[in-house]
Order: C-alpha cells, then sequence, then structure tokens
C-alpha cells in the first residue's frame, strides 16, 4: 500500500499531549491508528455517502423552507429590510451550522450518514470537531458547484472512497457496523 500522508489541515490535534498522541516526535511525522487500516471499513462507502447526501439535501430543504418562512416574515415586519440578508445568507447559515453540529459533534455523523450506518473520524483518529465540519462542508460547496459535481469522480478512485473535500478537511467516512469493538 502507498505511504499515507497528514490531511493538508491538521486541526485540533493533540501532537505531543501524551501516549495516545498520534504524532511521532522522533520522526516528527503523522501516524493513523492501525484500525484504520482495514478495508472493510470502507467497502461500499461511495454508494452510501451519496444516499446519504440526498438524505442530508432534503434535510437542508426542509430547513430552509422553514427559513423562508420567517424571512417572509421578515419582509413583512421589516418593511424588506431584513429580507435580502436572510435570503442571501440563510441558506449557507443552516448547512454549516447542520455540519458542526452533526460531523462535529458527538456521533461524528450527518442524519443521512447515520441512516446509512456512516460515521466520520479526523485523520489521526479522534472525533472531528465542528471546525473541521465547517470546513469540510465549505470545501464542498466550492469544490462541487465550480466542477460541474464532475470533482466527485475523486471518490470512485480513492481506495477509502474520499473525496477531495474529505482530504482537504482531513476527515475519513468509515462503515460505523465495519468497527464492532475496534476503537
Amino acid at each position: 500500500m502507498a505511504e499515507r500522508k497528514p490531511p493538508l489541515i491538521l486541526l485540533g490535534s493533540r501532537a505531543g499531549a501524551g501516549r495516545n498522541s498520534n504524532f511521532d516526535t522522533a520522526g516528527l511525522e503523522w501516524r493513523e491508528p492501525e484500525w484504520l487500516s482495514d478495508s472493510a471499513l470502507y467497502e461500499g462507502v461511495f454508494f452510501r455517502r451519496s444516499m446519504a447526501y440526498f438524505l442530508d439535501a432534503l434535510l437542508a430543504f426542509v430547513l430552509v423552507a422553514m427559513l423562508f418562512g420567517v424571512s417572509c416574515t421578515l419582509t413583512v415586519g421589516t418593511f424588506g429590510l431584513l429580507a435580502l440578508p436572510t435570503f442571501i445568507f440563510g441558506t449557507p447559515f443552516v448547512h454549516f451550522v447542520l455540519a458542526a453540529a452533526t460531523i462535529g459533534g458527538r456521533r461524528a455523523a450527518t442524519p443521512g450518514m447515520r441512516a446509512m450506518g456512516l460515521r466520520t473520524i479526523a485523520w489521526n483518529g479522534e472525533n472531528p470537531g465542528p471546525l473541521r465540519g465547517i470546513i469540510m462542508t465549505a470545501m464542498f460547496y466550492v469544490t462541487v458547484p465550480a466542477t460541474g459535481f464532475l470533482i466527485l469522480a475523486f471518490g470512485l478512485f480513492d481506495p477509502r472512497g474520499r473525496f477531495l473535500h474529505d482530504h482537504l478537511a482531513g476527515i475519513l467516512v468509515y462503515r460505523a457496523e465495519a468497527v464492532a469493538g475496534r476503537i
């Protein structure tokens, strides 16, 4: 197997913070926990993530529709002063809060990911945290529309089914049921 390199963005790591650290101070390199190298964790992840995205998009649509109702109320109540800012900033806000709360939360998965039996973890084996969730979402919304969804083909060629935005945020997505008793 090819040599593994750390993600481009290393966040929230506790390098040298103790014996559970995944940072090798002698060799000055990041180590991945052994259990993450099992290929069974990543079987079928690409398809499951596709389905999870559609479920999450449906949830986001419902939340944005509710925000639209609030925006309409603000339009009437403020004679249109708050309508445009709510419309422009509201939709991205919903997506980033959803990512920070779900990917960065204790379950480390969006509702769609949980429904499809997936979970996220940081490259170094720690919980991704809210900032990684936000970065992952930001990278998704920067790379995917810019390439017309073609960048998602990246996941077809990655042995773990990781997309570019996963690499940039330093996140791994794996099948939660395949981990039973490994962590």
